[in-house]
């Protein structure tokens, strides 16, 4: 494995395609905004396969994943559930996620973290991913929209294209703030249904850092009234009562110091 980089806020000077950028700008608004951060990136260099985990919790969560092109088929998942229940914690990018999720305060930078198939630390991780379905290279990016969060978008090549070469690291590392700011923009406008867990998550992160003293549930009933959630809704999500909602928004307001949603949705934006 390679030592990490710390990539700063303000992107190197680097001349972009103009499709390439549109196609980014498109990005918060798709249904699937990896997918176009992935046809983004190869304008710039090719890239077999993009993955968006979570790092929220442990277990990390896999939050999309995709293949480019039609002829190679898409492996994410399957290759994330092997790594989620086997071999994540031989992963330096989970020590690193948890590290930026520690932090306080949000940071504007980005983590990036290289992982050639045979660099792989754990055979058992190296055979049943990497060699199994034909994987040679991993560039992760690891970055914090929030406080209290770490999130990474992980990019990868098949054996037939070869390792990531030290100028195709540079065109990543000179656009990675740009992906960062992506996919914090993509799950502000909440596009697609499936960003949903990842608000709740960043809202509930956001109030838990006012340090207001709130329980896992109110936080949790927050969370979901700070991204619109009505208290039918809620109480479905969590399988609670309406009543029992009500109740703990009431406690959590006075906590808090708001009055109504409006307020909420300031504090955990």
């Amino acid at each position: 494995m390679s030592a990490p980089w710390r990539v700063p806020a303000v992107p190197h000077q680097h001349t972009l395609d103009l499709r390439a950028v549109s196609m980014l700008l498109e990005a918060p608004r798709e249904a699937e905004p990896t997918r176009a951060m992935l046809h983004f990136l190869n304008a710039l260099l090719p890239v077999d396969y993009i993955s968006l985990v979570s790092h929220l919790d442990d277990p990390p969560a896999l939050l999309e994943g995709h293949a480019f092109g039609a002829a190679l088929r898409n492996v994410t998942g399957k290759c994330f559930d092997k790594y989620r229940r086997h071999f994540y914690l031989f992963d330096d990018a989970i020590r690193i996620a948890g590290q930026m999720r520690a932090q306080p305060g949000e940071d504007a930078e980005v983590t990036a973290l290289r992982f050639r198939a045979g660099e792989i630390p754990d055979s058992a991780w190296r055979h049943r991913i990497y060699e199994c379905e034909h994987l040679s290279d991993r560039l992760t990016l690891l970055f914090t929209p929030a406080p209290r969060t770490a999130f990474s978008i992980n990019l990868y090549r098949s054996e037939a294209k070869g390792a990531f070469a030290a100028q195709e690291i540079e065109r990543v590392l000179a656009v990675a703030p740009l992906l960062r700011q992506v996919h914090r923009n993509a799950v502000g406008t909440g596009a697609a249904a499936r960003q949903m867990a990842t608000r709740i998550a960043l809202a509930r992160a956001r109030l838990d850092a006012r340090a207001a003293a709130l329980s896992p549930r109110e936080l949790d009933v927050c969370a979901r009234i700070a991204c619109s959630m009505t208290a039918d809704g809620i109480a479905a999500d969590l399988d609670v009562a309406a009543s029992t909602v009500l109740t703990l928004r009431k406690r959590a307001y006075v906590k808090l110091g708001v009055h109504d949603r409006a307020e909420l949705i300031r504090l955990a934006a």
